[in-house]
């Protein structure tokens, strides 16, 4: 029910250890092109063909391709680095050592204990004396001194409070101020309009979004993009938004309104506040993106010793079991899967915890959780209208299959609503998304308990009637469902239809035994 998504990386640069993540329930391949020089896209290029060369699920059982494996783009986003040490060395910092960022294009290649090159050209006027500016993700401490600004760049004076080992280019963070940096950088306008030329993302992970205004910047050169391709059928990916600011925190609310989804990424934002509040702040979020009805990932150091080691240690194994019973719809790994010695045993091993997490999550708690949900949303209803039709639908048909102990929830969806309204109240069975196209059902494996199926081609153009009776048997025979079960046929979109027959709008909530 709940899903996992694995970054694709040296580790997984082979169609066997692909098709091994898929078969151990890999539902997302992430691309992390803060790896992908600008311009080179040889590496995207071939993980994608890994990608779509694998056999989905239910592949062998439909006897047609099926492979619903959706692929995400994360982009590098508006991030600050560190420049190079010469040779690929590192430098020692010790504590108390002075030590001078600066901005100067000279230095980028030509990092030393004493000079420190960072590409945030604002950074004089961004912190303040007795503030911090941490490297590395947060390994190394300095505390600033004094800012100043000569000629084209900026300098500042630092002393070191948390000594370590520098490596190049590694990521500066600085906490508790807000920082002058664009929604997108050049480089993630290039990637995205190479991804929409090639028509083959399906997500779109917008890397340090700060604010609502970000998200909306991010959709319209999505939009932008696929106007200059000019394909009208093309489908524009979904925007997941990834918190790991404070700037973020603070604007939750507003990012999540104007996202699709959202990514709770652990490493810079445990950095960027203060760490005894991430638990907290994570289970604060997830809850918002329950309630809202949209996809939330939680990110980051899952089972990170499964880089190293065959086995998790326990504290990351019940860091997943509760993410998952937290309402995570989705949990992803990263080194693991992409750089690690074991990145097929590392999917195996996520599952297995999700696989025990989800059992837990019983038709009793998950009916009084729906209830609970349902009273906050009353509160809560959008302004547009088929808002409240298309949930009220939703929860009725969820409430249903609760107190019916139904089997399966089958949704016929044209554009994807009637299935994120139904995951919006988490059944605890799951979802058949019944849609016409790969590239919508790729948009839904996000949410929780959501599997899309693609409809025949005849079934696509046949009656209400037919499309219903379709969607019964091809579940029947992947084995969802057998003789005596109970399933619910939703078909909230009908409401919306030109139709107004009264008899069309009763249709959309049906139930059937097998």
């Amino acid at each position: 029910m709940t899903k996992m998504t694995c970054t694709l990386g040296p580790a997984s640069a082979e169609q066997e250890i692909v098709q091994n993540l898929a078969d151990a329930g890999m539902s997302v391949a992430r691309l992390n092109f803060s790896h992908v020089k600008r311009g080179n896209y040889e590496f995207p290029i071939k993980e994608i063909g890994l990608v779509n060369g694998s056999q989905g699920m239910h592949s062998r059982i439909l006897m047609r391709d099926h492979n619903m494996l959706a692929v995400l783009l994360d982009t590098k986003g508006p991030e600050i680095r560190t420049g190079a040490v010469p040779k690929m060395a590192t430098i020692k910092l010790n504590d108390g050592d002075k030590v001078l960022l600066t901005t100067d294009p000279k230095k980028k290649e030509k990092v030393t204990a004493a000079e420190i090159y960072v590409d945030y050209k604002e950074i004089d006027s961004t912190v303040v004396p007795g503030g911090e500016v941490l490297l590395d993700d947060g390994l190394i401490g300095l505390e600033v001194v004094s800012t100043s600004h000569t000629g084209e760049f900026a300098t500042v004076d630092c002393i070191v409070t948390s000594g370590g080992s520098l490596g190049s280019t590694k990521g500066v963070n600085l906490p508790n101020v807000t920082l002058k940096l664009p929604s997108m950088t050049e480089k993630d306008k290039e990637d995205i309009m190479w991804a929409i030329e090639k028509n083959n993302i399906d997500i779109v992970a917008a890397s340090f979004v700060r604010k609502g205004s970000d998200v909306r910047s991010v959709k319209a050169y999505l939009e932008r993009c696929i106007s200059r391709v000019n394909r009208s059928d093309q489908l524009a990916p979904i925007v997941i938004s990834k918190i790991e600011n404070k700037e973020g925190v603070d604007n939750f609310d507003d990012i999540l309104k104007e996202s699709d989804g959202i990514m709770i990424a652990r490493g810079d934002l445990g950095v960027e506040i203060p760490f005894a509040d991430l638990f907290l702040l994570q289970k604060s979020m997830i809850r918002s993106c329950n309630l809202a009805g949209k996809p939330v990932i939680v990110a980051t150091q899952m089972l990170d010793s499964m880089q190293r080691n065959p086995r998790p240690s326990r504290a990351e194994v019940t860091d997943v079991g509760n993410a998952v019973l937290d309402g995570a719809d989705c949990v992803m790994l990263s080194g693991e899967s992409a750089n690690g010695k074991y990145p097929t045993l590392a999917a195996e091993t996520m599952m297995q915890i999700v696989a025990q997490a989800d059992s837990a999550l019983d038709k009793k708690s998950g009916f009084s959780t729906l209830k609970a949900r349902r009273m906050e949303m009353n509160e809560r209803l959008s302004e547009e209208g088929d808002t409240h039709t298309l949930d009220s639908i939703a929860a009725a048909a969820v409430t249903m299959a609760v107190q019916i102990e139904a089997d399966l929830i089958i949704a016929i969806s044209r554009k994807g609503e009637t299935v994120r309204r139904l995951a919006k109240y988490r059944p605890h069975i799951p979802i058949m998304a019944f849609v016409q196209t790969p590239d919508l059902g790729k948009r839904l494996v996000l949410h929780r308990g959501v599997y899309p199926i693609v409809m025949d081609a005849a079934a696509q153009v046949a009656s209400e009637h037919d499309r219903v009776v379709e969607s019964l048997r091809t579940a029947k025979e992947i084995g969802w469902v057998q003789s005596g079960h109970r399933v619910i046929v939703v078909d909230a979109e009908l409401w919306n239809l030109s139709s107004t027959e009264n008899l069309t709008k009763a249709n959309c909530i049906k139930v059937f035994t097998m």
